[in-house]
């Protein structure tokens, strides 16, 4: 999600856009675009506006994120289950 927020930030700054003028143009305020380009916490949704705002294709934003694995996922899954039993 870092690497996300990473793309949204260049291309923000690639524009010439400040924070507040992204996010008051897709309806976020400059403290959770920030969260966004930290990478933290962003929706589906609001990549896809941040996207159409920046005339990028959302998928763009994910160029050059490490490939997930599924057994990395499944181990996650399972330590964040064994956490919420103890």
């Amino acid at each position: 999600m870092k690497t996300v927020g990473n793309n949204i930030r260049k291309e923000r700054i690639n524009k010439g856009l400040s924070l507040a003028a992204l996010g008051e143009d897709i309806g976020l305020d400059k403290g959770n675009l920030y969260r966004i380009e930290q990478g933290k916490n962003f929706t589906l949704l609001t990549l896809t506006k941040i996207g159409a705002f920046l005339e990028v294709n959302p998928a763009r934003l994910f160029n050059n994120c490490n490939e997930i694995r599924i057994q990395d996922a499944e181990n996650y899954i399972k330590k964040n289950k064994q956490n919420r039993k103890t």
